[in-house]
């Protein structure tokens, strides 16, 4: 008995996630500065929790955590973008 609502709790809670996200980005369509600013701080704190988080627990062989690795995906994600901003251009 307890189990359906519990199974049904996990996708309401994204579907209602969604729409206040679809709601937030529509009100941001309008300013462009509060739109890239909201969509640089997601994309800032997903690296963050892929480089501190995922990584981290991923190589859990008892070393330590190494910071040269973390400086790569950082510098790889922003070299992915720079490259994509000076090859548009050109394309365009």
């Amino acid at each position: 008995r307890r189990s359906v609502p519990a199974a049904l709790l996990g996708p309401a809670v994204m579907m209602g996630g969604a729409m206040l996200g679809g709601l937030v980005a529509n009100a941001l369509a309008a300013n462009s500065v509060a739109l890239v600013g909201c969509t640089a701080f997601g994309v800032a704190a997903l690296l963050y929790m892929v480089c501190e988080e995922l990584l981290v627990s991923a190589h859990e062989s008892g070393e330590e955590h190494l910071w040269w690795v973390d400086l790569q995906v950082y510098v790889g994600f922003m070299l992915s973008l720079i490259m994509e901003k000076l090859f548009s251009r050109t394309i365009n």
